[in-house]
């Protein structure tokens, strides 16, 4: 019987499911059950999910987790040459990124200005084994909000110029402008960034102060500032929240958040701290068990009951049905994004007029896309002509994410009132 191309399509789209699927659960299962079920899939089939890997930030990871599990001949000669090269260029990158993490606040120690590190190389060993598994862009930065003009001046030294600032984010960038793509995903790019976060002035000495109970830590060799243990934990979980209320959310994150608290899981104490501090901030407390509901939806019941009764256990209903119906679909999609988010914030927030405007210009903006390139000192009409046109095809990648993105929203939303009739809206 002939098979017409929409049944090869979905039975394509089939097995890239169960791959990804058997990807997920390479991190908690068994190397023998693992392997068994990775035998059936062909070089074609792990192409196909190269992207996702890649995107997901999970490529690495499922590496690491094949070597250490000694499975790595599961896995097709070729696709594995391809994770290993990758591997090679991101410690290379991972070594840069550290390298500037050290000089830059080594710099600012120098002229007595308090900061952390966010992120990044701070997240070993508690949810990374190896930071050059992590699939890290660029630096993050806490500092105070009085100190936000010493450190642009600090960060001039070292080539940075100051190229947008949102909210209490101000962004630096340095080197000569460029995209990121699948093929430089993973290598040393030409142009470096960092965000600096301002923590205003006014949470002084109180509990919303992380600078103040920031530590020192030795990390490969060297001291570098981080959050205490605590705040560590607490951001990481609001990170990933604030991504699930956005366009896309890594799988990689969701990883590494299981891995933190199943790293702490008999810690009492730890998570004492956490409940404590947490609490001051109802927003920290709904992020940290979203976040740890989604984490259960991808590796199962993980989480001790002295994290779970005051976060997950007391989500809103809405919060909870959004996860458990688009959790797992937004982890383990092809797409660059969603609108689904904006079902999410629908839940969170009360719906006065400013959210209500706030939500229509998330759905359909009427502003022109960001820009993703920088015009550089003595630019070549050449270099001026190519950088207008990967502007203009972002422009146009982003028309195409609103428009493909809003119409699924619209039916999603139309499913989402079905199936949740007693859920407010």
């Amino acid at each position: 019987m002939n098979i017409g191309p929409i049944q090869v399509e979905l039975r394509e789209r089939a097995r890239a499911a169960r791959l990804k699927e058997v990807v997920l659960a390479s991190f908690y299962e068994p190397a023998p059950s693992i392997a068994a079920r990775l035998r059936g899939f062909t070089l074609r089939d792990w192409q196909r999910a190269k992207y996702w890997l890649d995107v997901s930030g999970l490529a690495l990871y499922f590496l690491d987790r094949m070597e250490t599990l000694k499975i790595q001949s599961s896995l097709p000669e070729a696709f594995l040459f391809q994770l290993r090269t990758n591997l090679a260029e991101n410690r290379a990158r991972t070594a840069s990124l550290f390298h500037e993490a050290v000089i830059i606040t080594h710099a600012l120690r120098q002229r007595n200005i308090e900061c952390a590190l966010l992120k990044g190389v701070t997240l070993s060993p508690e949810s990374v084994r190896d930071s050059s598994l992590r699939n890290q862009m660029d630096l993050d930065l806490l500092i105070r909000e009085s100190d936000a003009r010493r450190v642009q001046g600090c960060l001039s030294e070292f080539g940075y110029s100051l190229d947008a600032i949102s909210g209490t984010t101000w962004e630096f960038k340095a080197g000569l402008s460029g995209t990121s793509s699948l093929r430089n995903l993973y290598q040393v790019r030409p142009e470096r960034a960092v965000e600096v976060h301002l923590l205003p002035d006014q949470v002084r000495n109180s509990k919303s102060d992380c600078l103040s109970r920031s530590e020192w830590r030795l990390i490969n060799g060297h001291s570098l500032p981080s959050l205490s243990s605590k705040d560590l934990f607490i951001l990481q979980g609001q990170h990933l929240f604030k991504h699930m209320c956005g366009e896309h959310t890594r799988a990689s994150w969701v990883l590494e958040y299981w891995r933190h608290v199943s790293r702490r899981w008999d810690d009492a104490a730890f998570w004492s701290e956490v409940e404590s501090f947490a609490a001051d901030d109802g927003g920290s407390c709904i992020a940290i068990g979203a976040a740890t509901l989604l984490t259960s939806r991808i590796f199962g019941p993980f989480a001790p009951r002295e994290l779970t009764h005051w976060s997950m256990d007391e989500l809103p209903a809405g919060v909870c049905q959004w996860v458990h119906l688009y959790g797992r679909r937004i982890l383990l999609s092809d797409r660059a994004g969603s609108k689904l988010y904006l079902l999410l914030r629908k839940q969170l927030n009360p719906q006065s007029a400013a959210e209500k405007a706030a939500l229509r210009r998330l759905f359909l903006p009427l502003h022109w896309p960001q820009r993703i390139t920088r015009a550089s000192t003595n630019e070549s009409l050449f270099r001026r002509v190519r950088r207008f046109w990967l502007q203009v095809q972002f422009t146009g990648r982003r028309f195409r994410f609103h428009a493909a993105e809003g119409v699924s929203l619209v039916v999603e939303s139309l499913r989402w009132q079905r199936r949740n009739g007693g859920v407010s809206q």
